[in-house]
């Protein structure tokens, strides 16, 4: 199925108290393209991409997939304009990194300390 991501639109996560768990943000450069693209869809889609392949993700390189996405469609990427990564990207997202993991690190040594 072209568009299965569609049959994913409405649904949510939710934890153990049945609160639902809010979507991640997805980078300003990464937006989707065909009918009804929406911010959740293309989080399904990319996520599915890195899951079931190890090829790069690219994006649609064809234009045209904005006028008809069902002919121009390259199934073997997700439903989103075609985008390149660069190294301040990269850099911006290690330090993100870091940052929360020395958040983690002192949470655990808090944690660690009140018992």
């Amino acid at each position: 199925q072209l568009f299965w991501e569609k049959r994913l639109q409405g649904l949510s996560a939710s934890d153990v108290s049945e609160q639902i768990i809010k979507s991640m943000e997805l980078p300003k450069g990464l937006q989707g393209v065909g009918p009804g693209a929406s911010t959740e869809s293309l989080l399904s889609a990319v996520a599915s991409a890195l899951h079931t392949s190890s090829a790069p993700i690219t994006g649609q390189s064809s234009a045209a997939v904005e006028k008809n996405p069902a002919v121009w469609l390259n199934t073997a990427q997700p439903l989103c304009r075609a985008f390149v990564v660069t190294d301040d990207d990269i850099r911006k997202q290690e330090e993100r990194v870091q940052a929360v993991r020395k958040r983690l690190e002192e949470a655990l040594l808090a944690e660690g300390l009140a018992r």
